[in-house]
Order: structure tokens, then sequence, then C-alpha cells
């Protein structure tokens, strides 16, 4: 029985599909294991051989990095005046991956929001220059085209 926070998913045994091998089943458990990845599923139960029961994470939970074993996590939060000082341009493509991002979600793109998630977002992507980096703006915009690609790509 599923509990609250919980999700049945019933995709049958497969007995009707060729070799009584379930594709649903195998599809359906492949799509769980990457949101597992993703951090979208907490855990993933077989209930039976017809259907998995899913514990959902907390929203929270999307937005927080992986635990590690080692060393501490250090956070560093862009401020406001770092993405002023971004070219127009590099700022307008942060807030229009911010507000596609939100809009995904599900989430409110109202302005509060849209400033936070565009700090949010560029924190992560900034992880991703390297500090030799000769054109970083180029390649944050890179990192951002990619990171709204791959919105599209869900």
């Amino acid at each position: 029985m599923a509990r609250a926070g919980e999700v049945l998913i019933v995709t049958g045994r497969g007995r009707g599909s060729p070799g009584g091998v379930g594709v649903v089943r195998e599809a359906i458990h492949k799509v769980l294991l990457r949101l597992k990845r993703m951090g979208v599923v907490a855990r993933i139960n077989e209930q039976n051989p017809g259907a998995f029961v899913v514990e959902l994470a907390s929203i929270r939970a999307l937005f927080e990095p992986p635990l590690r074993s080692r060393g501490p996590v250090i956070r560093t939060e862009p401020d406001a005046a770092e993405l002023l000082a971004l070219d127009p341009q590099t700022r307008a493509e942060l807030r229009q991956l911010a507000e596609y991002s939100l809009r995904h979600l599900g989430a409110p793109v109202d302005p509060p929001f849209v400033t936070d998630e565009m700090r949010r977002q560029f924190a992560v992507l900034a992880r991703g220059i390297a500090p030799e980096e000769t054109d970083r703006e180029a390649r944050l915009r890179f990192l951002i085209a990619a990171s709204r690609a791959a919105f599209e790509d869900d």
C-alpha cells in the first residue's frame, strides 16, 4: 500500500508482451532510475511484478547538491553585483533560462522567483567554467544554451 508522498505505478506484468517480458515495465523502470539520479525520485520499490511504489523527493532535494562522503560542501551564492556585471545579452539569456526553468517546475514566474532562479542557475553554471577560461562569458552563454536544450529534451 502506498503512503503519503508515494505513488503507485502499475505497469502490468507483461504477460501479453512477446516472450512474456514486460516492455512497458522495463521502460518505466529505466525512467524511474533516471528520475532517481536526477533527484526527482527518492526511492523505488517493486511492490509486485506488475507495479512499483515510488517515493517522490522533496522539491528542496531538487535544488540541493547530492550528499558527498568526503569533504565539506562549499556553496558560493552569487550576489546581485555579479549578475549586473554580466553582459546584457548574457543576463537576458540567463533570465530566459530562469523563466523557462520556473515554468518547467510549475512555479510562479514572478520577479522575485526569477531573480532567485537566475542566481541559482548562475551559481550552478559558473562551476562549469574553468578558472583559466579566456572568454568566461562566452562559455557561460554556451552553458546557458546547453541547459535550456536539456530542459527541451525532457
